[in-house]
């Protein structure tokens, strides 16, 4: 079967599979001379019906959006800004787009999915995916970039030269999973790429990107993009060590702070581990999503909720025992986690306890 679909006819919820993308990639097929491939198109479709219901979604879509559209000898990559306060039909093109939030937040709908980009987040749509995207904000600036299939090795050399994220996604077959259709990287506000991707804007803002030299020297800063990238992923070592690091360390280092809540530290959680501050932090994050700090607070209120349940402490010597100095701080910090006082937690706890 060549073709696939999921909820419903309409065209951002339609997958098209390698036969069908090759066929219209090929025969360059838009809605001006669809009719006259449509007998070989029939062909690639199990049904009559499953021809339709493409037509259909594909006649109300924009149609195939070429790279050729956008480049002009000798260019290979093209960029441009997307339009604020325009609701994007859902569209295909035959070349890989790249969405950078240079500033600002959007949305970006593949397929089925919707995936949320702030600054200097950056998104690769596959070619022959249904998507759209949106901006809403004065303030939002979102670029992309046209990158033809067929200048890929052209154009990051270095990047398809050895096994990374981006080696293995432009290298695999893009079948219908939802891993192929795209590929989500957060660049983490670095400022160099922040600076190339400005680079980049400006050359092409004022046409210099359209020279023979700036054509180079975009292709240059282009690549330079993806490496400083994938200078910012997780060596394969601290992978291997954030896979070894699971529940029992978590659980080993909530134990040492619950040990130690009146004075404990970031730096001391770190040493206990035997880590670096910095990776304690990330490990802190990635394993519940918390900041040091966030998770410190949960775990003193914690203490304190306990402690107002199974003794008569006075408020002030329980805020002092779980680390945390003033009634007034002690108060507002426990009512922002449980939503009560600590003398109304106290009251309702005692009382069950009394009736059970």
């Amino acid at each position: 079967m060549t073709y696939a679909e999921k909820n419903g006819s309409r065209f951002d919820q339609i997958f098209i599979d390698e036969p069908l993308r090759k066929f219209l990639y090929e025969n360059e097929i838009t809605l001006d001379n669809y009719l006259s491939h449509q007998e070989e198109l029939k062909k690639l479709f199990p049904d009559e019906n499953s021809y339709q219901t493409f037509l259909h979604a594909y006649l109300s879509s924009s149609g195939i959006i070429s790279y050729r559209q956008f480049l002009k000898d000798p260019q290979k990559i093209d960029l441009f800004l997307h339009p604020r306060y325009i609701q994007q039909r859902p569209h295909i093109h035959d070349f890989y787009e790249i969405k950078y939030l240079l500033k600002g937040s959007g949305t970006v709908h593949i397929a089925s999915e919707l995936i949320f980009l702030k600054e200097s987040d950056l998104c690769l749509i596959s070619p022959y995916v249904p998507h759209s995207s949106e901006i809403y904000s004065d303030d939002t600036v979102m670029i992309n970039l046209v990158l033809p299939e067929e200048h890929l090795h052209a154009l990051l050399p270095h990047v398809m030269s050895y096994p990374n994220i981006f080696q293995q996604y432009f290298s695999s077959d893009q079948s219908l999973s939802s891993e192929r259709r795209f590929l989500y990287c957060s660049t983490k506000q670095d400022p160099d790429i922040c600076r190339l991707i400005q680079t980049l804007l400006d050359y092409y803002s004022d046409k210099k990107g359209r020279t023979v030299p700036g054509n180079l020297l975009t292709e240059t800063f282009f690549e330079q993009i993806f490496l400083y990238i994938l200078s910012l992923q997780p060596s394969e070592q601290e992978k291997q060590r954030d896979h070894i690091v699971g529940d029992q360390t978590l659980e080993t280092m909530t134990s040492y702070i619950r040990e130690h809540l009146q004075d404990v530290s970031l730096a001391d959680v770190a040493a206990f581990l035997h880590f670096s501050a910095p990776y304690t932090s990330k490990l802190i994050r990635k394993k519940t999503g918390y900041t040091f700090q966030m998770l410190l607070l949960i775990l003193r209120m914690e203490k304190a909720a306990e402690l107002l349940k199974r003794t008569d402490w006075p408020v002030d010597q329980i805020a002092a025992e779980v680390g945390l100095s003033g009634k007034t701080n002690f108060y507002r910090q426990f009512k922002n986690l449980y939503g009560m006082s600590p003398a109304i937690f106290r009251a309702e706890e005692q009382d069950g306890i009394r009736h059970n």
